[in-house]
């Protein structure tokens, strides 16, 4: 059985930024599930990605293969 791969891409001050690479993973749930520990990742290491507020407005824009949005994970979602 072969995985889909979804795309975790940010949308920041209404720019999209494409993620290229992709992840495989089993479905649009697992998807969002990694978004949210990307998150709680960064709100770990603000030394690296910088203070929450600064980024409080951004979004991950998950797309599948396709490129069909199948997730919105604002990162104020867990601040």
């Amino acid at each position: 059985m072969i995985l889909p791969r979804f795309f975790l891409n940010i949308r920041r001050n209404g720019v999209l930024i494409r993620d290229e690479e992709g992840d495989v993973l089993p479905d649009s749930a697992a998807a969002r599930t990694l978004a949210l520990d990307t998150l709680r990742e960064m709100l770990r290491l603000p030394h690296i990605y910088g203070p929450p507020r600064a980024w409080r407005g951004n979004v991950f824009v998950i797309t599948d293969e396709a490129g069909t949005v199948v997730a919105e994970v604002p990162y104020d979602a867990l601040l």
